[in-house]
């Protein structure tokens, strides 16, 4: 069973930060010790079907972690990890631009939890837990980090544990920089005002190689009106994760709901669903597949299909094939008028080496 969920753990895409198995320490000294960990990932493929075929950036990753053993249980961290190209835009990674994505650090203690500030995941990305790669979760709808972060997660206890996000906003109320509602010259009209969240996870092994693992998730931010400095626009998501593993053999489901709600654009309400399927064939491969879907009522309704195969060629080194078949349906003018349609197959190889 160990041998299996190591397995799946390495394989899983959705993983922000290489395994501490896997991190050299470079320093240890009076208490102090400083790893060094990461991975370089590239994606040969077409993204489109009205793209060429292109080598792609993936979301390299050097990660530096430092912590500093306090006594009587209680120790202080720090975290940071360098990604090129930003790791998001997905349209034009050409292996530069390095860009600060995590930047932390706070106290642990053995027996309560970690608390944490700065920029960093909050609880929300551990709930999701997708297990492809390149294309996985494409559809997700909500940012699973934030810049000005304060984070707890609790130790486990008999299998359960939680997790709390408090996110600061904009600093400045009269000029925007962030926001997703804009107006007729392109200009921000909000400004993240603050959000939080919570999390709560349960692990249960039922055998020695039957595990089950349930995870919730709600989430909020409120933004401001730059013009009035009263609040205009509110996120609300919550996400249900189960996930059941016997031997070889994985299946999760995911789902969750996102209510927004804007002076400018009224309320909009979407679902998100999830699944994941993997199947350890032999002890270095696995195959997957992965159904994904968001629909926002009014107008639009988009489906992933994803299935691919990976090969563990050394334990920090794997290589992966995957195909994704995506179509999107928009209705313009509120449903007024028949609904347009978009199919894209994306497809490559890929290569990760852990170090």
């Amino acid at each position: 069973m160990k041998k299996t969920l190591v397995a799946l753990a390495v394989a899983a895409t959705a993983a922000t930060a290489v395994s501490t198995a896997n991190a050299a320490t470079i320093y240890e000294q009076d208490g102090t010790k400083i790893e060094l960990s990461g991975s370089l990932r590239l994606y040969l493929g077409r993204f489109a079907d009205d793209q060429r075929g292109d080598l792609r950036d993936d979301g390299s990753r050097v990660i530096f972690k430092a912590s500093h053993d306090l006594g009587n249980g209680l120790s202080g961290f720090a975290g940071y990890e360098l990604r090129f190209d930003g790791g998001d835009d997905t349209t034009t990674n050409t292996f530069g631009n390095p860009d600060t994505r995590h930047l932390y650090a706070g106290f642990k203690h053995q027996d309560i939890g970690a608390l944490s500030f700065g920029r960093q995941l909050l609880n929300i990305d551990d709930v999701l837990d997708d297990g492809a790669y390149a294309n996985s979760a494409a559809l997700y709808p909500v940012s699973t980090r934030d810049y000005k972060v304060v984070k707890f997660r609790s130790v486990e206890w008999n299998g359960l544990s939680f997790g709390l996000d408090y996110i600061f906003g904009d600093s400045n109320k009269n000029r925007s920089t962030t926001g997703n509602i804009f107006d007729q010259d392109g200009n921000h009209l909000t400004d993240l005002k603050n959000g939080y969240s919570a999390s709560l996870f349960y692990n249960y092994d039922i055998s020695d190689n039957q595990s089950l693992k349930l995870a919730a998730t709600y989430l909020q931010r409120d933004y401001d009106d730059v013009r009035t400095t009263s609040t205009t626009a509110k996120e609300r998501f919550w996400l249900a994760h189960a996930a059941y593993s016997y031997g070889p053999f994985y299946i999760a489901a995911n789902y969750g709901q996102e209510n927004n709600k804007s002076d400018y654009t009224g309320k909009v309400k979407t679902r998100y669903s999830l699944v994941d399927l993997s199947y350890q064939v032999i002890d270095p491969s696995r195959v997957y597949a992965q159904w994904e879907r968001y629909e926002t009522k009014t107008d639009k309704l988009q489906n992933q299909y994803l299935v691919g195969v990976d090969y563990k060629l050394h334990k920090n080194v794997i290589t992966y094939v995957e195909y994704a078949h995506k179509r999107t349906k928009d209705w313009d003018d509120n449903g007024l008028v028949e609904p347009t349609t978009k199919k894209d197959n994306v497809y490559g190889v890929g290569l990760r080496v852990f170090f």
